[in-house]
């Protein structure tokens, strides 16, 4: 049974999150902690696969929870609870905490957070990837913008204003955006000119994701790769996002999923640039099999012990990207997609995936109701 670390100075508040969660007691086991101290105890004394902190506390605040959990148990999934109206500290947590739970909170709403971290951390907490990663020279750590736009994720309200601001920091990611609005993959009818307009136009999920990716992709520079180049990968990305997002809204998924897919398939494949850059020689006979999903997989996992979907998410997972999008990444090669069902986010940018590689093709008909046809989905 999952054991969770509940933290917070109120004891009301405890005894609420008690009541709240008792008909839970089946699923996990439960510890109530009041305060940072307490919970350092707790986290010293026994293995939690989860904490739920509270963040604002007078001992021991959330932050320094955070960071010594990290240092005591790296593998405990964190997760910070608190008022919207904390933006300072949510910042400031960005890249301690993997999940952001806002209060009041339902025991549905924690329900569906602890479990889908519980599953990702299922999937990375293997000994074979666990294994590749220290042997990677060094992993690319997220450039400052980057935590500002994780916050943008989190904020249903961010307006044009702001996120074009945020992206106006980094004149390299303005000028990869703006070049991207400008391109006829989004076909304007005039110049788009500042991030701002490119937030207009397109719409805060759509820019906002974009900009993500050009601060994830960044990171691995210009560097040779072995048979494929960072460019070939991100156009190809772009193609799956979009034609992913396409597919949920036909199946009238929610905003947030839409918003979530198009994310999780413009990030799909960075792990094959972890790979790729980090070890050239063995990845070539990996770049023979790109036009064969199972072949890839199968040479993957021969000469790594793993895959590019589990790599990439584990990455993003350290740089505290949302579960909800780092299993879109790790699953989205999953061996039995028609079982996961219409509605699986994974499944969708898997089904994306193959049909823009050509391994997949649905009726005429499916792909009229999404705007498509078969050339254009190839």
């Amino acid at each position: 049974m999952k054991r969770v670390l509940f933290v917070d100075d109120e004891p009301r508040v405890l005894e609420g999150l008690k009541r709240m969660l008792r008909p839970l007691r089946e699923e996990w086991t439960m510890e109530f902690a009041r305060g940072g101290r307490a919970a350092l105890r707790h986290l010293s004394e026994s293995h939690y696969h989860v904490l739920v902190t509270e963040m604002r506390m007078p001992d021991i605040d959330g932050i320094a929870l955070l960071q010594e959990a990290i240092r005591i148990s790296p593998q405990t999934v964190r997760i910070a609870l608190s008022a919207g109206a904390d933006l300072d500290l949510t910042l400031r947590s960005a890249s301690l905490a993997h999940q952001y739970l806002v209060k009041p909170c339902d025991v549905h709403t924690m329900q569906a957070t602890v479990e889908k971290a519980l599953t990702l951390q299922s999937i990375l907490d293997d000994p074979s990837l666990t294994g590749l990663i220290g042997r990677v020279k060094s992993l690319p750590s997220p450039p400052a913008i980057y935590f500002q736009l994780m916050d943008a994720v989190r904020c249903d309200a961010i307006s044009a204003a702001d996120l074009g601001l945020i992206i106006a920091q980094d004149l390299g990611m303005t000028a990869k955006v703006l070049q991207l609005v400008n391109s006829p993959l989004f076909a304007p009818n005039r110049v788009i000119g500042s991030p701002e307009q490119a937030v207009i136009y397109l719409g805060v999920d759509t820019v906002r994701a974009l900009a993500i990716s050009e601060s994830v992709f960044s990171q691995f520079g210009r560097r040779n790769y072995p048979g494929f180049s960072p460019e070939e990968l991100r156009d190809h990305s772009f193609k799956v996002a979009t034609l992913a997002r396409k597919i949920a809204r036909e199946r009238r998924l929610a905003p947030q999923f839409c918003a979530d897919i198009f994310l999780g398939g413009l990030m799909h494949d960075i792990g094959k640039l972890l790979l790729g850059s980090n070890f050239p020689v063995e990845y070539q006979e990996v770049v023979r099999s790109f036009g064969d999903s199972e072949a890839l997989r199968e040479t993957e996992r021969r000469l790594f012990g793993t895959t590019h979907s589990e790599v990439g998410a584990y990455l993003l997972w350290l740089w505290g990207v949302p579960a909800s999008i780092a299993g879109i990444v790790a699953q989205h090669h999953v061996e039995n997609s028609d079982s996961a069902g219409p509605t699986n986010p994974a499944a969708i940018v898997q089904l994306a995936n193959r049909m823009v590689r050509g391994e997949s093709a649905p009726g005429n008909e499916y792909l009229a109701r999404i705007g498509l046809t078969n050339r254009a989905a190839g």
